[in-house]
């Protein structure tokens, strides 16, 4: 049987997101007292399953984010890249923003080595950027309101600030997409 061993980088490319945006959702959100909802988690909870509780809220919260990178926008970006034309204007530009019907199976059938070095490298800091910039759109959005949650008092640019960081986050995961291609053949070439 081989060697099973856990790396760090694809838990904390799920992890470090939900983390993120549970602190930062921590200080956004006020309750209906107008007291910050952490101040009041905390005066609640034991200081150690407070820990416990946003830890696991976060883990949660980053499988969510994945989720929707894993299941909708890779399976969107595989099929917009397998119907493009092999030439033109629109592909390079699909193509430049990540659109390309990547090889999966390379994760199983490549070698090893390569595999294990992309995913370190590469395909963890594409998880990440990916899950955090989508976060960071979804967190100032107005869809809390529904929930009763409501925004605390801030400075108007907060979440534009929010909006921007997230785009570029998001800019910059599709542009890492857009080099997976070729690298993920090179993994069956000998």
């Amino acid at each position: 049987m081989a060697d099973v061993a856990l790396r760090p980088q694809p838990f904390l490319a799920h992890w470090a997101p939900g983390a993120i945006l549970t602190g930062v959702a921590l200080f956004y959100f006020t309750d209906s007292s107008n007291l910050r909802l952490f101040w009041e988690l905390k005066a609640r909870l034991d200081t150690t399953l407070l820990i416990i509780s946003l830890a696991l809220v976060s883990f949660a919260i980053g499988q969510v984010l994945d989720a929707f990178r894993d299941g909708i926008a890779e399976d969107t970006l595989d099929y917009i890249g397998s119907i493009l034309p092999a030439k033109g204007r629109l592909a390079k530009f699909l193509k430049w923003f990540g659109a390309a019907d990547l090889n999966w199976k390379a994760f199983v059938t490549g070698k090893e080595d390569r595999v294990e070095r992309f995913e370190v490298w590469f395909y963890s800091h594409y998880m990440l950027t990916f899950n955090l910039g989508l976060g960071l759109l979804i967190l100032p959005s107005p869809v809390w309101h529904v929930f009763g949650l409501k925004g605390a008092e801030r400075p108007a640019h907060m979440s534009c600030l929010f909006y921007v960081s997230g785009l570029l986050l998001l800019y910059d995961a599709l542009r890492l997409r857009s080099h997976m291609a070729p690298l993920m053949e090179s993994f069956l070439d000998s």
